[in-house]
C-alpha cells in the first residue's frame, strides 16, 4: 500500500518530529540535552568505523550512500570516539559520501544513482512497520555490490512528542535478519546485519549476519 512516493501518514508525521529535533534539539530521558548541532549528528556510526573501513577497502568501493544519515558531521570533522581518534570518515574509509536524511535540510534523496556500498546504520526501528517493506527495498536498490545495515532491537532513550519510544519498530534480531534476508533475494548484493539488544543480565550485546557474505572474513 505504501511506497516512497506514498508514504503512510506516520512516516510522514515521524519525518516532521525529526526535522523539529535537528532544529531544535532534543531532551534525553535522562535528562541530557543535546544542542540542534548534536542531536542525531550520526556519530553512532563510529562504532562500525573499523568494520566498515575492511569491508570497503576489501570490496574496493569508492561511492558511499549513508541512507538515514543523521547530519552525519563525522563524515567532515575529526571525532574521538571510544578513546579512538578517528580523521573524517571520509577520509578513513576513502570514499566520496553522499548523505540522504529525509529529517535534515539539504540531504536529499539521490535520483538514478547507484553506489558501490550503502549504510543505514541506527535507521530502520525508527520507521514505521507499515514502511519497512519499502524502505528496506529502497536502500537495496541503491547499491552496485555493498550494504551494511545495524539495527537496534531495545528502546531508545528519547520519547516523541506522541509518546512513543523514539524506537517504534522493535523486533528480535531474527525477525531482522529474516525480513531483510527475505526483500533481498531479488538482488545480488553483499549484506551485513548487526543488531544490538539488551540481554537478560540487562548488558548491551550485538549479533552480526551476513547475506551473501560472511563477517568473519572481514575480522
Amino acid at each position: 500500500m505504501f511506497s516512497a512516493k506514498n508514504p503512510s501518514p506516520d512516516y510522514i508525521k515521524l519525518t516532521k518530529y525529526y526535522k523539529k529535533i535537528h532544529e531544535e534539539g532534543i531532551t534525553y530521558k535522562s535528562n541530557l540535552k543535546k544542542k540542534p548541532e548534536d542531536a542525531y549528528d550520526g556519530t553512532s556510526a563510529l562504532k562500525f568505523a573499523d568494520i566498515i573501513k575492511k569491508i570497503i577497502d576489501k570490496n574496493n568501493c569508492k561511492t558511499l550512500l549513508d541512507y538515514g544519515s543523521g547530519k552525519g558531521s563525522f563524515y567532515f570533522q575529526k571525532r574521538k570516539f571510544n578513546n579512538n581518534n578517528y580523521p573524517p570518515i571520509k577520509d578513513f574509509w576513502n570514499v566520496e559520501p553522499t548523505l540522504f536524511d529525509p529529517g535534515v535540510k539539504g540531504y536529499i534523496k539521490p535520483k538514478n544513482k547507484n553506489f558501490d556500498v550503502v549504510v543505514s546504520i541506527d535507521v530502520l526501528e525508527h520507521i514505521p512497520f507499515q514502511d519497512m517493506y519499502w524502505v528496506v527495498n529502497e536502500i537495496l536498490s541503491f547499491s552496485n555490490n555493498i550494504v551494511f545495515f545495524s539495527v537496534a532491537c531495545c528502546p531508545a532513550n528519547i520519547t516523541l512528542e506522541d509518546g512513543r519510544n523514539a524506537h517504534v519498530s522493535l523486533f528480535h534480531p531474527m525477525w531482522w535478519y529474516g525480513f531483510i534476508t527475505a526483500i533481498s533475494n531479488q538482488y545480488n548484493l553483499k549484506i551485513f546485519l548487526v543488531c544490538y539488544f539488551i540481554d537478560n543480565n540487562k548488558k548491551l550485546k550485538n549479533v552480526s549476519f551476513g547475506i551473501n557474505e560472511d563477517f568473519n572474513n572481514y575480522r
